[in-house]
Formats: C-alpha cells, sequence, structure tokens
C-alpha cells in the first residue's frame, strides 16, 4: 500500500543528505574542538554544554521547520600506540549536536583525525555502520548512519575529517534526554572502535532543549 507520510518522511531525509553533503567542509572548518592544551578541561573542568541554537526557523533549502543547535565538543582519543607522535595534538576529536527536520531528529558526529592518512587505518564511515551509545546505568542503544562518508583529507593541516548522520528514534530521543553518556562505539569500515565520552552530558542537554522549543 502507498504510504504518503513514509514517502513525505524519506524525501525530507534525502534531501537533508543532500544538504549535509553539500556543506560539510564548510561545517567542518568551522567546528568547535576541544583545546589540546588543556589537561584540566577533560579531567575536572569538562567544556560547558549548552543549547547555543545555531538556526530556528524555515530552512531556505529544505523549504521545512528546522531546529539546529550549536556542535560542541563531544570526546577526544589518542591510542597509546601512537601518544608519543601526536605532540599536543589528539588522535581524534569529536563534536556532535542534535538536528531537526520536522518531526525527524537526528544526532549529527563531526569527527576529525589529526592525520592526513587516517583513510589507511580508519576507512570510510559507511552508510548503515552503527554507533553505539553506552549509558551510565549500563545500558546502550544503537544508531544507523544514513549517508557514506569517504572522508575528506587536508594535507596542508594533517587532517581528515567525516561526518556521520543517524536518525534519532521516539526510544532513542527517550534515552538520550534522560541519561548521560559514558562511552561512544564507532564502527569504521577497517573495524569496531570505542571511546570514552568526556562531554557526556552534551546530548542530554540538547535533546531536552529541543522539547522546550
Amino acid at each position: 500500500m502507498y504510504n504518503s507520510t513514509m514517502t513525505y518522511k524519506g524525501s525530507i531525509v534525502l534531501c537533508i543528505i543532500g544538504i549535509f553533503s553539500f556543506s560539510q567542509g564548510i561545517a567542518q572548518s568551522s567546528m568547535q574542538w576541544f583545546n589540546p592544551n588543556s589537561k584540566t578541561q577533560l579531567i575536572e573542568d569538562p567544556v560547558p554544554v549548552d543549547c547555543d541554537l545555531k538556526f530556528n526557523g524555515v530552512d531556505s533549502k529544505l523549504g521545512i521547520e528546522v531546529v539546529e543547535f550549536e556542535a560542541k565538543p563531544l570526546l577526544v582519543h589518542t591510542h597509546p600506540q601512537v601518544q608519543k607522535w601526536m605532540k599536543n595534538k589528539y588522535l581524534l576529536e569529536c563534536s556532535a549536536n542534535i538536528y531537526k527536520a520536522e518531526e525527524t531528529t537526528f544526532l549529527l558526529l563531526h569527527l576529525k583525525i589529526n592525520s592526513e592518512n587516517a583513510k589507511h587505518a580508519y576507512g570510510n564511515l559507511e552508510k548503515g555502520s552503527q554507533l553505539k551509545i553506552i549509558f551510565n546505568d549500563g545500558e546502550h542503544i544503537y544508531l544507523d548512519n544514513i549517508e557514506r562518508d569517504r572522508g575528506t583529507a587536508q594535507r596542508s593541516k594533517g587532517t581528515t575529517t567525516y561526518e556521520g548522520i543517524y536518525p534519532l528514534s521516539g526510544y532513542d530521543i527517550k534515552e538520550l534526554g534522560k541519561k548521560s553518556i559514558t562511552t561512544a562505539g564507532i564502527v569504521w569500515e577497517e573495524g569496531y572502535q570505542e571511546y570514552d565520552v568526556q562531554n557526556f552530558e552534551l546530548l542530554k542537554q540538547q535533546i531536552n532543549c529541543l522539547k522546550n522549543i
């Protein structure tokens, strides 16, 4: 049976993917990352997590109501085996934000790997690859990436960036809105890796702020 509601939602998702793909370079270049020179920032005083709005209104390209929060730092990670080569940088930095288009809500991950050769170690962030979010009570949810990203290398900066786009179900939103996150596990083309989350209430705060808009 033809389902006009599902077709409409599918069209929104496809339009959003197109906009994200077009604007990815611009978004990554202006992303907020952790300050690599501040060690206390990760242990005693996490980067302030708030609900700064990037956009709230009718998107001129999509023609629909959009609410988007500013991306904020979520986690950093350096594998012990490469620590001695990283100097004052982290190997991986990840910012995140909540984005809502009409009735569809997304979690966006903005990943920066401080190596221009990251594609050899990580590969692609494939369409359908999962993000595992582990909460402070030991429970977890799985989210599916909806757009393949091969990574964008910037050799002048020595970085490779990726973006993951993860639609959230009603259950996902409920869990994210009431629990803190301890760990994020990402399925890369070359394997699965788990990362400790430093800003463990970022998504909870943005989800709850979204409910009040």
